[in-house]
């Protein structure tokens, strides 16, 4: 990824939050979602299905209905034009212990599709 650092989860929230705001699909997705990206976090509101806003920088006590957490690295290997086996999908790093998905999941299971391609923005991003 050109720009991007594998080590900088600054860099990596920043790439996303560029290419993912206004990011618009299903209407019928409503969500609060954290997505950390090592130590960087970002809230990203959709609304109607479309990404509203993306805040960096997060009021205490914020809340969300679900939350997508993975280090730098994995994220970095995620957004590979080809990504390596075990890389390729967020289940897959779920399910190798590098990503966690947490908090309400009936929102994410029920517009699966919309957030695995909104969270693989950056990899059409780098291609």
């Amino acid at each position: 990824m050109t720009g991007v650092h594998a080590d900088d989860g600054a860099s990596l929230a920043r790439h996303f939050k560029r290419h993912a705001l206004s990011y618009a699909r299903s209407r019928a997705v409503e969500a609060r979602v954290l997505i950390q990206f090592g130590d960087a976090r970002l809230l990203v509101r959709i609304e109607h299905g479309r990404v509203v806003d993306i805040a960096d920088s997060m009021a205490p006590l914020s809340s969300w209905d679900f939350s997508v957490r993975a280090p730098a690295d994995a994220w970095s290997r995620f957004w590979r034009a080809v990504p390596a086996a075990g890389s390729h999908d967020i289940f897959a790093l779920a399910r190798n212990g590098e990503m966690a998905i947490e908090g309400d999941l009936h929102p994410f299971m029920a517009n699966l599709q919309y957030m695995k391609d909104l969270l693989a923005i950056g990899r059409e991003a780098c291609a």
